[in-house]
């Protein structure tokens, strides 16, 4: 599901690559790659490691059964409705400056999961984790595209896509190592406190190594579109 919505979070301008070429290649851009995949791996990896700290994260602060999937389902909606939104965002104000907000937004939003208290504060900083990876994921495919000319792009977009599966098979075994194994007297709070060491290197990684960009025609925002996804996946998530 993330990886179909990270395809379609692209405006149709940069899709089709009407996006200018650089006048002259970025020596720097296979530096900047690690970073902007540390840009799609965070939000696949948060979404998949949570969920073998669902029966820790219920024993712990004492939620019900429907707070403990709306841990799950408030992050997965977030990030759905927004995900074409925070693209379009970067095509307008600059996708450096998007990737850096996503990133440091990202980082702070896990510090509040680490260290939530209550199911209320998880789940608003559950919410606020799927936004910010709304601003970072979009600006990575968008970034690739422009960053490589096209004799160099297959092989790019090829460290691309293994990044999702690498971020998924992550997810599952990291979720169970850090549950298990209570580093630093931390239980179900370790999956979301891992981010932050990781968030800070992309966070610096970027704003040495990363060039920014936008779309020379962006399209305006679509804010009726917007208010409208968000009533469809309220109404969607509140039936199920």
């Amino acid at each position: 599901m993330q990886r179909s919505c990270q395809v379609t979070s692209e405006t149709t301008e940069t899709l089709q690559l009407h996006d200018a070429p650089p006048a002259t290649v970025d020596p720097r851009r296979w530096l900047a790659l690690p970073v902007l995949l540390t840009g799609a791996f965070l939000p696949i990896l948060d979404f998949n490691v949570v969920n073998l700290a669902l029966p820790a994260i219920r024993g712990n602060l004492g939620a019900t059964a429907s707070e403990v999937q709306f841990v799950i389902s408030a992050y997965a909606a977030t990030y759905a409705v927004f995900l074409i939104t925070g693209g379009r965002l970067g095509d307008l104000l600059g996708r450096r400056r998007m990737f850096l907000t996503g990133v440091a937004g990202f980082t702070i939003a896990s510090v509040l999961c680490g260290i939530a208290w209550s199911p209320a504060m998880l789940v608003a900083a559950r919410i606020l984790q799927g936004l910010t990876a709304t601003a970072m994921a979009p600006q990575v495919l968008a970034s690739i595209r422009v960053l490589f000319p096209a004799a160099e792009q297959g092989r790019a977009l090829g460290f691309y896509g293994a990044t999702f599966g690498l971020a998924n098979i992550c997810g599952q075994v990291l979720g169970g190592v850090l549950v298990s194994a209570h580093p630093f007297g931390l239980a179900w709070q370790a999956i979301f406190l891992i981010n932050v060491p990781i968030g800070l290197a992309a966070f610096l990684g970027a704003l040495l190594f990363l060039t920014d960009s936008r779309a020379e025609h962006a399209q305006r925002l679509d804010i009726g579109g917007v208010i409208l996804l968000s009533l469809t996946h309220s109404a969607f998530w509140s039936i199920r």
